[in-house]
């Protein structure tokens, strides 16, 4: 059974009302297609999505256009500033002045002197032998700052005959004022064993050691047999430094 429509009136002029030669309506009704709409509306979103992210990337170049305007103008300032210190700099004659403090240093080396005690006297000038804010004076180092030195000395003990259980003796000493008679710093004792009488023999004798000096002590070397030290500059020598 077909569904019932309502077809339009059909009006006929004249005297003939036969119908059969005017043709009918469709008997199902014409369906408008809606894709196309559909794509319209599609292309207008993707077209409304692109102009925003244009948007987005245009206000970041200028951002960053902006950052990189901003960060020369302080490049500027800074080369500007960078460029006044160095013209004073260079107005300023010679060097800086810079306050280092003085090195305390002192190196004695041996000098053949004849004395009646067995002190020995070294020499402060010549040769290798120099001295740096401490003083010289008549065999000993006077400390002029007190702290803690390191102290060394070394003798060359020789003799042109070897005899039988010699002993050799090497101090070192200081002297204070409140204490003016010589303390023991270091020490050393040897024995020369002699394998052939009557031959040349030799000793060296180092000693080396750290200690808290006050301000006026003397610091001096003494031997048991001054007559059997080699004096030469590289063989006999005393010296200290502030550590």
């Amino acid at each position: 059974m077909e569904p019932e429509y309502r077809y339009p009136k059909v009006y006929t002029v004249g005297s003939n009302p036969d119908l059969a030669c005017y043709p009918t309506a469709s008997v199902h009704p014409i369906m408008v297609p809606t894709l196309k709409k559909e794509k319209k509306d599609w292309q207008k979103v993707c077209t409304i999505m692109i102009l925003i992210l244009m948007f987005i990337i245009l206000a970041s170049l200028m951002l960053g256009a902006s950052y990189l305007y901003q960060l020369h103008e302080k490049l500027d300032k800074i080369k500007q500033v960078q460029e006044g210190v160095e013209g004073k700099q260079e107005k300023i004659v010679g060097p800086p002045v810079t306050n280092k403090p003085t090195q305390i240093v002192a190196h004695l080396t041996g000098m053949n002197v004849t004395k009646s005690s067995t002190t020995l006297v070294w020499e402060d000038k010549i040769g290798v032998a120099f001295t740096q804010g401490i003083t010289y004076n008549g065999g000993a180092l006077i400390i002029n700052e007190a702290g803690f030195y390191l102290i060394y000395t070394k003798v060359y003990f020789r003799g042109q005959q070897c005899q039988s259980d010699l002993l050799v003796q090497h101090t070192v000493f200081k002297r204070t004022k409140l204490y003016p008679v010589g303390i023991e710093l270091m020490k050393t004792r040897n024995n020369i064993n002699c394998f052939w009488i009557d031959k040349e023999w030799s000793k060296d004798s180092f000693q080396s050691g750290i200690f808290n000096l006050s301000k006026g002590d003397h610091i001096y070397v003494s031997v048991s047999n001054p007559a059997l030290v080699n004096f030469e500059e590289f063989n006999t020598f005393f010296g200290l430094h502030k550590l």
